[in-house]
């Protein structure tokens, strides 16, 4: 008896795990077709302002540190204490500024939904506890990518954003508990 209850309950957990997951595919691929994302991964690479977009090949055991200079909108990449790359961003506007101070990466997502704000956000890398800031490609609103003009202002809402291709690059350069 005991065997029977468990197969039903098994059968039944997997039915109901496979009809949520179907569900929820459904749904979200309604809201949130996918071409648009797809599409915005095979855009070929579009240079930074300064026409170069490439990024040296890191050292290995290198010491990795990030700087941001808000006041040039620049995001500084470091190894071993030497500058390797400087790529122009876009913090965080006036009345939505960039939280200031020294942190490290926490987590890393090539993809995050934010819901306060209902847009998608490529190449995420966090850098706050609470997961309300981070590092991420041009943000996609409603299919379409906001901000491309943008770069190099202040006038995100404190995220740090950076253009296309180079935040691809950054997200794969930088690791987890990055300062």
């Amino acid at each position: 008896m005991k065997k029977n209850s468990f197969l039903i309950f098994l059968i039944l957990f997997s039915l109901g795990f496979i009809a949520g997951i179907l569900i929820y595919q459904y749904v979200f691929l309604k809201q949130f077709p996918l071409e648009p994302l797809i599409l915005s991964f095979q855009k070929p690479e579009i240079s930074n302002k300064n026409g170069d977009n490439s990024f040296p090949p890191s050292k290995e055991g290198a010491l990795k540190k990030i700087e941001v200079d808000l006041s040039q909108q620049k995001l500084i990449l470091m190894e071993d204490g030497q500058v390797i790359k400087e790529i122009q961003i876009s913090a965080g506007k006036k009345d939505t500024p960039t939280p200031t101070g020294k942190f490290r990466v926490i987590h890393k997502s090539p993809m995050v939904y934010s819901k306060s704000v209902d847009c998608w956000l490529p190449f995420w890398v966090g850098f706050t506890s609470n997961g309300e800031y981070g590092f991420h490609e041009l943000p996609i609103c409603s299919g379409e990518r906001v901000g491309e003009n943008e770069i190099g202002k202040p006038a995100s809402l404190g995220c740090v954003r950076l253009n296309m291709g180079d935040s691809e690059k950054f997200y794969n350069w930088v690791d987890i508990e990055t300062k």
